[in-house]
């Protein structure tokens, strides 16, 4: 007979499969409906604007059946909608025609500098180093957009919930490892990772000791038979799971997944208890960095909540 975190395993594990499939089938749309030219032609036109005309599909050289049928595929994709008598580019419309579309038309129209990147690259006489220098005096664009492919990449936010959104998205795509250190608690991270850890994932979480002193000092956990595994989950909202949930005094949040992505938070020294910002990066010396003193940390770090600890010495 299965056991509970057996059958939870399983459902996640569906969950996520599930979840993939949606975002395929998304992507998959997407890339259907604008592959289609005349698709394609009113995505582009709506980049500055389409006014809504009955001479509108003439003017721009489609019948109304194209033009609607099409005008409506990009609605329903959220790729575009309309305001004030104008169809406009959504915020996810600009994205993917600024990034993909635009991106995609300059880089086939210098294909033929990427191609001689990729003879060079087969001959061993040069390096990258020879190889930048040569595209960077032949072509300079193709020259920056490759080093920036090949650079850090790193972003800020000042949002709490654009914090955790980045986060999710990290963990998400983790695929080895896990290290967290948090001062804050939030149910989608949570969720998240034990997702994550039912896959397999290696997870240690270092939370601040004072992350849960309210629920004890406000009385939350009840006196009766269940008192010590309320403890557990009120102290642990991992429990139970594989994942390794420590306590200690934490300066800051941090993640660390996979030795290269890294999430930070810059801490407000006048407020400590409130979000100030977070710088994320995609940097495997600032990995190391932050590993090192995960690693410090975890060295001073207890496996009970300092309560716990406390009641024990007590009895």
């Amino acid at each position: 007979m299965k056991t509970v975190t057996e059958r939870i395993e399983k459902t996640d594990i569906v969950q996520d499969l599930n979840d993939n499939s949606k975002l395929l089938s998304q992507l998959t749309d997407v890339l259907s409906v604008l592959s289609k030219d005349d698709a394609l032609t009113i995505f582009q036109m709506a980049e500055e604007g389409i006014r809504s005309e009955i001479d509108t599909p003439t003017r721009i050289g489609l019948t109304k059946k194209q033009y609607y049928t099409r005008l409506k595929q990009l609605v329903d994709l959220g790729l575009i909608t309309k305001r004030n008598e104008t169809y406009t580019q959504t915020a996810f419309g600009r994205v993917v025609y600024q990034k993909h579309i635009i991106g995609l038309t300059n880089n086939i129209k210098n294909s033929k500098y990427l191609q001689m990147v990729d003879v060079l690259k087969s001959d061993p006489k040069f390096s990258d180093k020879d190889i930048m220098n040569f595209i960077s005096k032949v072509e300079p664009q193709i020259s920056q957009d490759l080093s920036d492919g090949a650079t850090k990449t790193s972003t800020v936010t000042t949002e709490y919930e654009d914090m955790v959104r980045k986060i999710l998205e990290i963990i998400e795509f983790a695929q080895k490892e896990i290290l967290l250190i948090t001062r804050f608690q939030n149910d989608l991270i949570v969720n998240a990772i034990l997702k994550k850890a039912n896959t397999g994932v290696n997870v240690k979480v270092l939370a601040d000791i004072n992350l849960v002193e309210n629920y004890f000092e406000a009385g939350m956990i009840k006196s009766d038979k269940n008192k010590s595994e309320r403890e557990k989950v009120v102290s642990n909202p991992y429990y139970p799971s594989r994942i390794d949930r420590r306590y200690v005094q934490v300066p800051f949040c941090a993640i660390i997944t996979d030795s290269k992505h890294v999430g930070l938070e810059i801490a407000d020294l006048t407020e400590s208890k409130k979000f100030k910002m977070a710088i994320f990066a995609d940097d495997a010396n600032l990995a190391e960095s932050i590993s090192t003193t995960f690693s410090g940390l975890w060295h001073k770090s207890s496996k009970e909540h300092p309560k716990i600890i406390q009641k024990s010495i007590k009895n």
